[in-house]
């Protein structure tokens, strides 16, 4: 249980920060270009844009993934309530 709780606790997190540093890598980009970038298509355009938060426009899907972490962390508390204070025996 520690291990699933550990990965579920992780994952999620390593998942949004990625995902968040490639839009603003693209973001940079199109602005580098002298652009912005639309956020529906993902590429490059002229027109001028109103920047909106990655959660505004995907909030189910941030919320889930922290929904799932906070599942991992209760299992791994759990898990080491149902462990308990082990030591190696010599």
């Amino acid at each position: 249980m520690l291990r699933i709780g550990a990965l579920l606790f992780a994952l999620p997190g390593i998942l949004l920060l990625t995902l968040y540093g490639l839009e603003m890598s693209a973001l940079n980009d199109c602005k580098e270009l002298g652009q912005s970038l639309d956020f529906n298509s993902g590429q490059c355009s002229s027109a001028e844009q109103q920047y909106s938060s990655y959660y505004q426009r995907h909030a189910l899907f941030v919320n889930l993934m922290m929904l799932a972490s906070l599942i991992g962390a209760l299992m791994m508390t759990w898990g080491m309530m149902v462990k308990g204070m082990t030591r190696p025996k010599h």
